[in-house]
């Protein structure tokens, strides 16, 4: 029964990301490509625009995709995008600060507003109900992954597993980067990393080890769509790969101080995963975006 309400769980977390993306998508319509195409103009300009765009589509993967099909497209230069991505990184940390609200009493009432709003609106402020319809689903699937995961967290060979994890990061790392890929979604990586923080089966540095991995197996969508591209669109792939493994490599070394100074900042286990995957993002992002020039011209040596 616990294998049931894990794998609805799971089904229903991915399908909420995929709502809450399609109805923000289309309530900005054709405006936010515009807007891309406007703000990219200059790297503070495309650095706003990524956070801003990525918080609207609640997806980094869909922006940096829709990226690399703007540059294979020729529509932007390469260069452009760059700033772009940093800011999608820190756009994508709104979902995770959200679903560490506890709203699981509302969510009922959530979900009945944004399907009833979805069905019986014509206009397009419809999409932001059902933008809410998503959001609802992420909590509801959160509470079935948790009904879940109680007893299968209880047999002996995963409390292993995840007792080894605690022992060595780099194991952490890769486990969520995995997870991470075959879910699609860092935010739904890091959904679960809560539930497991929260109820205390891996302490707040694995939780973190989790979240770095889960920031590379993000990666994997936009490689995949750029493989059959322009170098320019490859470019832009790999920088969003690069980023990523930068960040873990930097703070992998101090995952334990930061584990320290996330817990010092208080709330639950649930918020300081959130504010931890919020400081890995935004500390990357800021700590790349004045080395653009020479990574633009790093990158054209790798892919001439």
């Amino acid at each position: 029964m616990y294998l049931l309400s894990l794998i609805l769980g799971l089904s229903l977390l991915l399908w909420g990301m995929k709502e809450l993306r399609q109805g923000l998508q289309s309530f900005a319509g054709l405006h936010l490509r515009r807007l891309l195409l406007w703000m990219t103009a200059t790297p503070i300009r495309g650095f706003g625009a990524g956070g801003i765009a990525t918080a609207f589509l609640q997806s980094s993967n869909a922006l940096i995709v829709m990226a690399v099909s703007f540059v294979d497209a020729e529509l932007l230069p390469f260069e452009n995008t760059l700033a772009l991505i940093l800011g999608s990184n820190i756009g994508s940390t709104l979902t995770t600060q959200l679903l560490a609200f506890p709203l699981a009493r509302i969510t009922p009432y959530l979900l009945i507003l944004g399907a009833l709003g979805y069905l019986f609106i014509s206009k397009r402020i419809r999409y932001l109900f059902l933008a809410v319809f998503g959001l609802s689903l992420l909590f509801f699937a959160l509470s079935m992954l948790q009904a879940g995961m109680a007893p299968l967290a209880d047999k002996p060979a995963i409390q292993a597993f995840l007792q080894q994890l605690g022992d060595n990061h780099l194991k952490g790392v890769l486990a969520g980067t995995l997870l991470s890929a075959l879910l699609q979604s860092s935010s739904a990586t890091t959904g679960i990393v809560m539930l497991l923080a929260e109820n205390g089966r891996i302490t707040l540095s694995t939780a973190l080890a989790f979240i770095f991995g889960a920031n590379i197996g993000t990666c994997f969508t936009a490689v995949l769509a750029a493989l059959a591209s322009s170098r320019a669109a490859q470019r832009v792939a790999l920088f969003h790969v690069l980023l990523n493994v930068f960040g873990v490599l930097l703070f992998l070394p101090f995952i334990g101080f930061l584990a320290q100074g996330i817990a010092f900042m208080g709330g639950g286990l649930s918020r300081q995963v959130a504010n931890a995957h919020s400081l890995f993002n935004i500390l990357s992002s800021l700590l790349a975006f004045p080395f653009l020039a020479r990574i633009t011209r790093l990158l054209k040596r790798i892919l001439p």
